[in-house]
């Protein structure tokens, strides 16, 4: 299947700006050089008319017709015009694309990937592109560690459709089973949580994504509010639980007391007879709280648990290492 969907990826790749080039190409020459029958190239025509933003209106980015025998493409505006990069977004590029350019992970699409990232790079003046290679060396974007059911819940949100949730209530300690229309998803201090309408209580919810030990798509496709802020809902709604699971203890140094503290507030922090802060925080991923205590540089310390205090020093060991 994924041999299946790569092959039509760079058929799709091809057609589009082969298309745009040759306007008016007959239907028999455009299959012949996709190597494909008549019916399959009208069959990725079809195809081609639903490329667009949710919910997939026909012609929203791409208009593509056929007359007379003859296949025709009209591009979005947006399309037409080439971006124009600044040095730290075409960085922003290249360092994404590490994940995409891989053999390994995409097959022979990494040497399109790789391609496309050296013509912008060739593109940026020639006074910017020192800076460019500094900055390149010294990032590295990895992939993310497989958050369950979150590839699943972005399809669900993007073509909205319901979903059949198996969730454990923490605050009642038990496994739920509900259907939600989820109405967006968000990234809040190293968690991953999803808005959505449940259908049960009849309101809108917030889901942690942790919690989450089955879903299930649906084809049952609903309309969501045109004025909801899943982002702003979410932000309004979670809060980092005063007790949890897991206790993370961390030191700010007097440098930094007072920031911190206005950040936390006293539920969270209490300030040392030195001047410090302890924070303890439940209930926050290990990504976030090395993220956090990094960014500080050097004045905050992981105090416990030990093991992620130990994590820290051998990320921060291996760092120094490359300027060495």
């Amino acid at each position: 299947m994924k041999k299946d969907l790569h092959q039509r990826l760079r058929t799709l790749l091809f057609l589009v700006p082969y298309v745009v080039r040759h306007r008016g190409v007959s239907i028999g020459e455009l299959a012949g050089r996709l190597a494909m029958s008549d019916q399959e190239l009208i069959r990725e025509l079809g195809f081609l008319m639903m490329v667009g933003r949710p919910p997939f209106l026909p012609n929203d980015l791409i208009l593509i017709y056929q007359e007379e025998g003859k296949v025709f493409v009209d591009l979005h505006q947006s399309l037409e015009t080439p971006p124009q990069f600044t040095v730290y977004e075409a960085l922003a590029l290249a360092t994404a694309s590490q994940i995409f350019s891989s053999q390994e992970e995409i097959g022979a699409a990494a040497t399109a990937v790789r391609g496309a990232v050296d013509k912008v790079v060739k593109s940026l003046p020639k006074e910017t592109r020192k800076l460019f290679a500094d900055l390149t060396g010294r990032f590295l974007l990895l992939p993310g560690g497989g958050v369950p059911h979150l590839d699943m819940l972005r399809r669900a949100v993007d073509e909205r459709r319901e979903v059949d949730l198996e969730y454990f209530a923490a605050s009642r300690g038990e496994t739920t089973r509900r259907t939600v229309l989820p109405l967006g998803l968000h990234h809040h201090h190293g968690v991953w949580y999803l808005a959505a309408f449940c259908t049960q209580r009849e309101d809108n919810r917030v889901f942690r994504l942790s919690r989450v030990l089955g879903a299930r798509i649906t084809d049952r496709i609903f309309d969501p509010p045109g004025d909801f802020d899943p982002v702003a809902f979410i932000e309004e709604s979670i809060t980092v639980p005063l007790t949890g699971e897991q206790e993370v203890v961390i030191r700010f140094s007097p440098e930094v007391a007072r920031w911190v503290q206005e950040r936390w507030g006293p539920e969270y922090v209490s300030v040392e007879t030195d001047g410090s802060l302890v924070a303890r925080l439940h209930d926050v991923s290990d990504e976030f709280v090395l993220s956090y205590v990094a960014s500080f540089g050097g004045e905050a310390q992981i105090e416990e648990p030990g093991e992620l205090r130990d994590r820290l020093r051998e990320q921060a060991a291996e760092t120094l290492s490359r300027y060495a």
